[in-house]
């Protein structure tokens, strides 16, 4: 069974399909660390989201896995881990989404999800456009959102863990930013599918979230 979540940023839909598989013991693949690792990696050569020749030989020659583990997603690029804070730089986060739009990386990627389902029997994606693209006919289709200011706080709560200073006000404008960026690009905008079922995090913690999803799957099966 392939479970796409998708949703918008800060929504929880990360740690919530983290603690989904935790509860039902199976596979998750966070997109967005995909998406941030290619950006790290970009960053660090000094590629240019543009550069499509170079963005081109990096991904021939780029190896990304995937591994999932008491709750934590980990990313592997060509044999070494990427630590999460490098992942979450407000740099990777800022370039991510323009990095993000192009079809050869989109494309890099989708055939990196498209094998870890098939070398799971279940498995939790999470992304953007997993339930509308990526994986059409998925059995359960979620979609995470919440009040736009919520997940703003949120964000900055992130971003005062790792020691970075943001005022409210600069992370809710990031955020318009995304969100604009996020269902307004011309490939594979982020949209909730007619037969997905939307979760609103407002108001629900993780764990009431999880407990939801777990229901849906079950009249699924």
């Amino acid at each position: 069974m392939i479970i796409a979540i998708d949703g918008t940023s800060s929504s929880g839909k990360s740690s919530i399909a983290r603690a989904l598989g935790k509860k039902l013991n199976i596979s998750v693949i966070g997109t967005g660390s995909i998406y941030r690792a290619i950006a790290l990696k970009m960053l660090n050569f000094g590629i240019d989201e543009n550069d499509d020749s170079r963005i081109n030989t990096m991904l021939d020659s780029t190896i990304i896995n995937i591994g999932f583990s008491a709750g934590k997603i980990s990313v592997i690029v060509d044999g070494i881990l990427q630590k999460p804070n490098d992942l979450n730089s407000p740099n990777v986060s800022k370039f991510t989404p323009k990095m993000a739009c192009k079809e050869i990386v989109r494309e890099f990627v989708r055939k990196i999800q498209k094998q870890e389902a098939l070398n799971h029997k279940d498995i939790i994606i999470e992304g953007r456009d997993i339930g509308s693209v990526v994986f059409p006919n998925a059995e359960v289709k979620i979609f995470i959102d919440a009040d736009q200011t919520i997940r703003a706080k949120r964000r900055l709560a992130d971003y005062i863990a790792q020691g970075k200073n943001k005022t409210l006000e600069e992370v809710l404008s990031e955020l318009e930013e995304r969100d604009n960026e996020d269902r307004n690009r011309e490939l594979s905008p982020l949209i909730m599918t007619s037969d997905s079922v939307i979760i609103d995090t407002t108001s629900y913690t993780i764990d009431e979230c999880v407990e939801k999803i777990i229901k849906i799957i079950n009249s699924k099966k």
